[in-house]
């Protein structure tokens, strides 16, 4: 089964909390951090979208400590890929034509995409 990495509003709030934090957090902590945003998130509420981002592999939790499994640049890299994949066969080629073909492209982005090229 392929693993699907789309988050709810609510579920992003909860990664991007996770995303602040350099180390694994305690759920009490974590709630509390919402708490403090204002937040009136009960326990079992958090614990909801933990089990959902935990089932989509985005999360781990042990012990009561909870942490992202992939950092935000990471979490962004495979969202790029499954978009890639799904919407131009995979094809960056794809992708970068249609882009370029709706929103256009300067010289200076051309030199810069083909120094990247050339450097991979």
């Amino acid at each position: 089964m392929k693993k699907t990495y789309n988050m709810s509003d609510a579920e992003r709030e909860v990664m991007e909390k996770l995303w602040e934090q350099t180390e694994s957090i305690k759920q009490s902590r974590l709630l509390a951090l919402f708490e403090e945003d204002g937040k009136e998130w009960k326990r079992q509420t958090l614990n909801t979208f933990l089990a959902r981002l935990e089932e989509k592999g985005l999360v781990k939790r042990e012990s009561r400590m909870v942490s992202a499994v992939y950092s935000r640049e990471e979490y962004n890299l495979l969202q790029m890929k499954e978009a890639i994949d799904h919407m131009y066969g995979g094809k960056l080629s794809n992708f970068v034509a249609a882009f370029t073909k709706e929103n256009g492209i300067d010289d200076k982005e051309a030199k810069a995409l083909i120094d990247i090229l050339e450097e991979y």
